[in-house]
């Protein structure tokens, strides 16, 4: 008697299909999106997207939120962000290739330079700035660690962030925690309050989204305000 199909064979077979795998890529922005987007994205129709997305939402890869007459579309969450970044490091691999001589590979190519620099990694930031900003706000003591590896603001960060931070957002319990960024081998922050922080440094215009990829680009206005203004004169490590 044969077994039940495995679930990874099932969630592997959700990822294979070319069109899916464009549209979990495009939703690796953290940001919610349109069938109607994501199918304008893929290069298919409505009605294809539509039935792609409910095998993703299905199979839990996804997840769709009902607002007024749309429905928008996510990942499921940070285990699934973290899977798809690393089936695209694989993806990246040749024959032959060790995993760390790969990567540097990768990274240092002229077309992947904007995405080093900054993107957005599931909502939050990441890259040399994102590794920069969370060693910025550790030295100045903004962020202090707490149990179960997590972060909480401090009473100077808390006051310090405030305007990045939304009012009434809590500020401690597993909002703030480490994620490791793929092109510094270093930490940057992740989680809901990281997400808060880049939302609010992109509606500043410090930061802006370039095109439909997750390359985020430093404005003029942004290097006075984030990178002189709230990191400040903090040494950085080299990357």
């Amino acid at each position: 008697m044969s077994s039940a199909e495995p679930r990874l064979a099932r969630v592997a077979a959700a990822i294979a299909d070319p069109t899916r795998a464009r549209t979990l890529a495009r939703l690796l922005d953290g940001r919610l999106h349109t069938a109607g987007e994501l199918a304008a994205h893929a290069g298919v129709g409505a009605a294809t997207m539509s039935a792609h997305l409910k095998l993703l939402v299905d199979e839990g890869l996804a997840r769709v939120r009902p607002q007024g007459r749309h429905r928008y579309f996510g990942l499921a969450d940070g285990d699934v962000a973290h899977a798809l970044e690393a089936l695209l490091r694989l993806a990246d691999r040749r024959d032959g290739d060790d995993e760390p001589a790969a990567d540097l590979k990768r990274w240092q190519r002229p077309e992947m330079r904007g995405l080093r620099h900054a993107r957005s990694c599931y909502g939050h930031l990441a890259g040399e700035l994102g590794v920069q900003w969370r060693e910025a706000l550790l030295a100045k003591g903004w962020v202090k660690a707490a149990p179960d590896g997590r972060y909480e603001l401090s009473d100077a960060g808390r006051e310090a962030l405030a305007e990045l931070t939304p009012d009434g957002m809590a500020t401690t319990g597993r909002l703030l925690y480490d994620c490791v960024d793929w092109s510094e081998r270093r930490d940057h922050f992740a989680g809901p309050l990281a997400v808060a922080w880049l939302d609010a440094m992109v509606d500043k215009g410090w930061l802006q989204r370039v095109g439909d990829s997750r390359e985020l680009r430093l404005t003029p206005p942004g290097r006075p305000a984030l990178v002189e203004g709230l990191m400040g004169d903090v040494p950085i490590a080299a990357s």
